[in-house]
């Protein structure tokens, strides 16, 4: 479900509450403090979720919080991922660190101890995809090629994100523009699954995720955000 490719690919998805900024902060993250509150509908399945971002030192933290499901990111300024865990009420507490080429995890998994190391290489571990790929949004790049890990499995796999065309996105009966991107597997299986996610143009808020999760005939996915913060209505 998106709910492994937003908040935690996503980026999904990358998921929330969002927990006030100082000053400071919400300047160099460039978004408004509040609670952002999402929706996730696949057919009549809805299920809501919130997304918090709090800036210290030179840490961001991004979680996303849904009932009895947590994901929280420790993501450097320019979005890497350094640090993921999640919960999921008495089933998984898990958490993955990188340290160089390499993807240490550890907790438990269905309940049970769980443990393991895995080798990836120097491109970059993105997975909350609602924040990671701010920079590359704001740059001159047009794609670029990462890492994320997946929820169903806990296994690292390569993705790549390519810039396609501005859109506009229907949101509070406004008409905002948005920067549109598809993110794709690396290799062999890219021509088979995509899924897009918009932005605002203008901060990088995350407003929208569609795909497809299954084979034909499954029923479509799709993410928006459905409220802004208290403060900003």
């Amino acid at each position: 479900m998106l709910l492994s490719y937003f908040r935690y690919f996503v980026c999904v998805i990358l998921l929330l509450t969002i927990t006030s900024l100082a000053n400071s902060s919400t300047s160099s993250l460039n978004i408004s403090p509040g609670i952002y509150k999402y929706q996730e509908s696949v057919g009549e399945k809805i299920i809501p979720f919130y997304w918090k971002v709090e800036k210290k030192d030179t840490l961001i933290t991004v979680s996303v919080f849904e009932e009895n499901k947590s994901f929280i990111n420790v993501c450097s300024a320019d979005g890497a991922t350094l640090q993921w865990q999640l919960k999921v009420s008495g089933k998984h507490d898990i958490v993955a660190n990188r340290t160089g080429n390499l993807l240490n995890v550890s907790g438990t998994r269905n309940g049970k101890m769980y443990k393991k190391t895995v080798k990836i290489d120097e491109r970059p571990w993105f997975q909350p995809l609602s924040f990671s790929i701010r920079n590359f949004l704001a740059s001159d790049l047009t794609k670029m090629s990462f890492w994320i890990i997946r929820v169903d499995t806990i296994e690292p796999i390569a993705m790549k994100v390519e810039k396609k065309e501005d859109d506009k996105i229907l949101f509070n009966n406004t008409l905002i523009t948005a920067q549109k991107v598809e993110v794709r597997v690396e290799g062999f299986y890219s021509p088979f699954w995509h899924g897009t996610y918009w932005y605002r143009k203008s901060d990088k808020l995350f407003l929208k995720y569609k795909s497809i999760h299954g084979p034909p005939g499954t029923k479509e996915t799709i993410v928006k955000l459905i409220k802004l913060p208290e403060t900003l209505n």
